[in-house]
């Protein structure tokens, strides 16, 4: 199947969308192109002026457990706000290889840059705001249910640059470059397992780099705060979960307890972002017995729905109102099952991804 938005066609076994420069030029493509990515990005020229130059263009393939694109573009903003996220209501990763240009600004509050030949990962369950010169890359779209079991600490990925120069950058780079020169030629079958491989290979380059910048730390403590996430995540909604009941259950001090988690802001902090978390992907796709703002405050252990909103609202920027209402809206938009438009069927690849399995797997 080939969707074309308005560049030549490509001859492949997978699904493919593409949009490039030939049929639209200046405000018009900038335009197109803006609405092709906005389920992942709020974008904006860097300069109003630089509009009617502007050019862009992107290839994106499916290969069921992952999504890859080619994308190029003039300098823009990039912005991924409180609002943007209840809009896509997505939680996959973004693995990127930068051929030409690079971006530079605030990831997860942190300030990073990204050069050419570099590889960064992005969490688009996080904020970001970014400027990028013209630029080309080279962009997979991982499921967190793909990517997160096989790393140590998967809340810590957003903002993780591998650089171009290390041997796990250049050895991830080019397996992402190889890969979108090969990929017309791949069936559906081997593009299955190429993307299972391909979970796998990202987890490996990106351990070697959580390791080298964690805190030296031995294996057992590194087992007992994997047991206490675990812990954690089963019992989100009891609003009896805290640092004191963590430790009566580990036997552990509390200072113990607080070093396992400095790296992670701290225990409670860990327990907050975590429910809010949950409490989000239950406002965006409702629950059954959890329509209500009240009821899904309560049910993922926040004592009232002031609280759960102040709360909320620090971290998206947004009401859980204003969040649902977003969501909500964004589903009628997509609701006509047959549009072939390339924004509505990018909207229906994002949310169709499938956890790859990883070479070997079952």
């Amino acid at each position: 199947m080939v969707r074309d938005a308005g560049m030549a066609r490509i001859n492949s076994q997978l699904p493919v969308l593409t949009f490039g420069r030939a049929s639209l030029t200046g405000a018009a493509c900038f335009e197109r192109w803006r609405n092709i990515l906005s389920i992942v990005f709020d974008v904006e020229p860097d300069h109003r002026e630089d509009v009617d130059s502007f050019t862009g263009s992107m290839t994106t393939y499916h290969l069921g457990g992952l999504l890859l694109s080619d994308t190029a573009g003039s300098a823009v903003r990039f912005r991924r706000s409180g609002a943007t996220i209840a809009r896509s209501a997505i939680e996959h990763y973004l693995v990127q290889v930068y051929l030409e240009g690079g971006y530079a600004g605030s990831v997860g509050g942190r300030e990073v840059e990204m050069r050419a030949g570099d590889v960064c990962v992005l969490d688009l369950t996080r904020p970001l705001s970014t400027r990028a010169d013209t630029f080309r890359n080279i962009t997979i779209v991982v499921p967190r249910d793909s990517l997160a079991p096989l790393v140590k600490s998967p809340d810590t990925l957003h903002g993780t640059i591998l650089p171009g120069a290390s041997a796990v950058g250049s050895l991830l780079g080019d397996h992402l470059r190889t890969l979108c020169d090969r990929l017309p030629d791949m069936t559906e079958r081997e593009a299955r397992a190429v993307a299972g491989g391909t979970a796998g290979l990202v987890a490996a380059c990106l351990g070697s780099t959580i390791d080298a910048h964690e805190p030296p730390r031995a294996e057992l403590h590194a087992a007992m705060l994997a047991r206490i996430k675990r812990f954690i995540d089963e019992r989100l909604d009891s609003p009896d979960l805290d640092a004191d009941t963590i430790c009566r259950t580990f036997g552990l001090s509390r200072s113990s307890l607080y070093r396992l988690f400095d790296p992670l802001g701290g225990v409670a902090a860990h327990i907050r972002e975590r429910r809010l978390s949950r409490a989000f992907a239950d406002l965006v796709t409702p629950q059954p017995g959890r329509t209500r703002v009240i009821d899904i405050a309560l049910h993922r252990g926040f004592g009232s729905e002031a609280s759960f909103s102040r709360a909320f609202r620090a971290i998206y920027g947004l009401t859980p109102g204003e969040a649902r209402a977003i969501a909500d809206g964004m589903r009628r938009l997509l609701a006509p099952a047959d549009s072939g438009d390339a924004d509505s069927v990018l909207q229906r690849w994002m949310h169709s991804l499938y956890p790859a399995r990883t070479a070997g797997g079952a």
